[in-house]
């Protein structure tokens, strides 16, 4: 083989062997569609009120169900603590619950939370 043909071939295979590792069309663990967006408002303390983090919130995990995704991790904590915040300690002490369940490795901090004020007293 002449040195133009094996660097072409050289070329080829490196192109082959790039398109066949970024391509591979695998979907994401977990899905997280607005809820980014909605932990960002609640962070910035513009003009959405705890109801309407709450509603975007519900909202994220319907659509993770319809799309079979599992929710991102921390987002049943984020609602939690707007539960919290508003008052609903019991739908706060379940999604610390679950949050715990889906996520072993939050366990601690999620029972720090329903045995502090953010999450109420037991």
């Amino acid at each position: 083989m002449n040195p133009k043909t094996l660097s072409r071939l050289s070329l080829c295979a490196a192109v082959l062997a790039l398109t066949a590792c970024g391509g591979n069309g695998q979907k994401s663990l977990y899905y997280y569609g607005g809820y980014p967006d909605t932990v960002y408002e609640g962070l910035k303390n513009d003009d959405t009120s705890l109801g309407k983090q709450t509603e975007k919130m519900e909202k994220y995990f319907v659509e993770a169900g319809n799309k079979k995704m599992n929710a991102a991790p921390g987002a049943h904590a984020h609602l939690g603590l707007l539960l919290s915040r508003s008052g609903d300690k019991e739908g706060a002490f379940r999604q610390f619950e679950e949050e715990k369940r889906l996520f072993p490795e939050s366990g601690v901090f999620m029972d720090f939370l329903m045995k502090t004020g953010k999450g109420g007293k037991r």
